[in-house]
């Protein structure tokens, strides 16, 4: 029997080394089908994309999306790429555009997606997500709900975190540049785009803790950044010929170092607690309402008068304050009714900034 159980134990052997031997020559392991990518001493991938068949991982951003894994990068190479609804649904993706070829071609400059309109080119839907450098069109045949970059987390109690767009060109969107609605988000920096011709908004995020840092927006139909929440930062942004350059509610904002220009109203502001100062304010109306409140604002809990500190303005004369036109808000039972209210920047620059 000791003899018998040994033999059957050697043909097991056997069989299980050969049908090893067989697997491994007909099931093709997952990393084999990239044979650019780059395996990283992490196990994390950058996966290549480009235009030209052949050199790179693959032709499409969707599919290389789709592919990817949390903790991959994904390196999109110059070329014209005609897609929309690239959807991000994993945690920790980046997807970075270079500007220059990978192998054969011609291409040069910011890799460039295309779209028609029809739904947002990409749509951000996991946290810890990266996506910096591309230039995206998306024109529209008509006005639609369609973005360029689609911040789409819409699910409580699931919140977007840690999400980064930047060095993007964004044009001709049907509705929003970036747009992003869920309010319960962290952590959410728009840096460094440059936005223009939207049919409504440049940049339109709702979401707490968020910075929107360095970004030029320029001749969208509505507001150039539009932001509901608080404690958001916006600084350094270049807004021209839009109707409204920044619009914003909620408490405790920091609104420092913008130039704008051209917009009928430079900055409105329907919060209280925030901070609006060393910003540009040129050519623009002399009639607009430039901030928003109620009559009964000061007995919430935690109200604080929102201030205007040293922001230039090319129509103060020179002397004393700088009047700020504004209006409150009077409620009677059901109805309501708009008066024109003041705000005082009482120290005004005398030249504008270097923006």
């Amino acid at each position: 029997m000791r003899i018998w159980g040994k033999v059957m134990i050697q043909k097991g052997l056997a069989v299980a080394v050969i049908l090893l031997f067989i697997g491994t020559c007909i099931i093709p392991s997952a990393t084999s089908e990239l044979t650019n990518s780059k395996r990283l001493t992490n196990g994390k991938n950058i996966i290549t994309v480009d235009d030209e068949p052949g050199d790179a991982d693959f032709t499409s951003i969707k599919e290389a999306v789709n592919y990817s894994s949390p903790g991959d990068t994904i390196e999109v190479y110059s070329g014209t790429y005609p897609e929309e609804g690239i959807r991000i649904v994993k945690d920790n993706i980046t997807l970075l555009g270079i500007a220059h070829e990978l192998g054969e071609g011609n291409d040069s400059g910011k890799p460039f997606i295309k779209g028609n309109g029809t739904e947002s080119v990409i749509q951000v839907e996991a946290c810890y997500v990266i996506v910096s450098n591309f230039k995206i069109e998306n024109p529209w045949p008509k006005p639609k709900f369609a973005c360029g970059i689609y911040i789409n987390i819409d699910y409580y109690p699931f919140e977007p975190r840690n999400i980064t767009i930047s060095d993007c060109n964004i044009s001709n969107s049907p509705h929003a540049g970036i747009y992003m609605y869920e309010p319960y988000g962290e952590n959410i920096t728009i840096i460094n785009n440059h936005i223009s011709h939207c049919n409504d908004d440049g940049i339109e995020i709702h979401s707490q803790s968020c910075t929107i840092t360095g970004n030029i927006v320029t001749d969208c139909r509505e507001i150039g950044i539009l932001a509901g929440r608080n404690l958001r930062n916006f600084s350094g942004n270049r807004i021209k010929r839009c109707k409204i350059g920044i619009q914003f509610g909620g408490e405790n904002n920091i609104v420092y170092g913008n130039d704008i220009e051209n917009c009928a109203v430079g900055i409105q502001n329907a919060g209280w607690g925030s901070i609006i100062t060393k910003n540009n304010f040129k050519n623009y109306s002399q009639i607009g309402f430039w901030f928003v409140g109620t009559f009964g604002e000061r007995f919430i809990e935690g109200y604080k008068k929102s201030r205007w500190i040293g922001n230039y303005w090319d129509t103060w004369s020179g002397v004393g304050p700088k009047i700020i036109l504004g209006m409150k808000v009077l409620w009677i039972r059901i109805l309501y009714f708009l008066i024109p209210w003041f705000a005082f920047d009482w120290h005004p620059a005398k030249e504008p900034y270097d923006i």
